[in-house]
């Protein structure tokens, strides 16, 4: 047997010994993953500094009793960790004064997660501290006595409090679902109303008691594409007073027949000026930007066909 022969044997021998090697690891690995195939109607994140309960309705997730929603992209963010779980390593033992210590899951200083699904448990998550990378975090799982190190920060996840989680959006409806707008600013009125069959391309036509104009139609759905959305600047106390000056008022009817009101007043300070609204979708008052008022400020004539 030549030399080459040889050298290429103990190569191929080699490599044969690095894929069971490779094998054998891959099968003891100490990564395990705890799945759940329920998704929850109620999450409940209990801290020593608030309980925020999170209930699942028809327009979203509700935030506690107080009929504010909760950003969708957080609570997609949670559901995804309970789903999903991936422990990597076990550290230790919760109830060890020195672990619960180490790795922030003291009463004082850890969150617990509770998902249920019709009352019943179908998660459960002590969350204590994030790694030094911030890409795991330290916890335990469904009650075990297990300290393990996990997948994902779920500190950062879990972590917003009640008025974090507030989402800014007062009601988002379909575009095709607008049936009809309307703006009264003092005594003068104006609306669009849909004309067109059901399932055609909207055709718009002005109501209210202000001259008829020739209306163009590709300004007039770039309006309803504005006015078919309204997202906050911030949220006020519910003790804040309306100004006595009100801007406008706003009516949008859907398709199915339902009306949603818009209320905004004018509140001045010296050069300053506050936009305060109130909607029927929320018994919340809230702040808007100018920018934002003035989609529900237009004034008619900014549709008519240019000459």
């Amino acid at each position: 047997m030549t030399q080459r022969k040889i050298i290429l044997i103990v190569v191929c021998a080699l490599l044969a010994c690095d894929c069971i090697i490779q094998g054998i690891l891959a099968n003891i690995s100490p990564v395990k993953t705890i799945k759940t195939d329920l998704s929850p109607d109620t999450i409940t994140i209990q801290s020593a500094a608030e309980t925020t309960v999170l209930t699942a309705g028809a327009n979203g997730w509700s935030i506690n009793t107080d009929n504010y929603l909760a950003t969708k992209s957080d609570v997609d963010a949670m559901l995804k960790a309970l789903k999903e779980v991936k422990v990597l390593d076990k550290v230790g033992k919760i109830g060890n004064a020195d672990y619960d210590a180490r790795y922030n899951l003291t009463d004082e200083k850890a969150k617990t997660v509770t998902a249920t699904k019709d009352g019943k448990q179908i998660a459960a998550l002590r969350i204590g501290k994030a790694s030094s990378t911030g890409s795991q975090t330290y916890a335990t799982v469904n009650g075990a006595k297990d300290i393990v190190l996990v997948s994902g920060n779920l500190t950062s996840t879990f972590g917003k409090s009640a008025v974090e989680l507030r989402a800014k959006t007062v009601y988002s409806i379909e575009e095709n679902a607008v049936a009809a707008a309307q703006i009264t600013m003092g005594a003068k009125t104006w609306g669009l109303q849909n004309t067109a069959k059901a399932g055609d391309k909207a055709v718009w036509a002005l109501t209210g008691n202000v001259p008829a104009i020739e209306l163009d139609q590709d300004a007039a759905q770039s309006w309803i594409r504005n006015v078919c959305f309204l997202n906050v600047n911030s949220w006020l106390d519910d003790s804040a007073a309306l100004p006595p000056n009100k801007l406008t008022s706003f009516t949008l009817t859907t398709t199915s027949g339902e009306t949603v009101f818009v209320d905004i007043y004018e509140k001045k300070a010296g050069d300053d000026t506050q936009y305060i609204g109130t909607c029927s979708r929320t018994p919340h008052k809230f702040d808007l930007t100018k920018y934002l008022t003035e989609k529900f400020t237009k004034d008619y004539e900014e549709l008519k066909v240019k000459a």
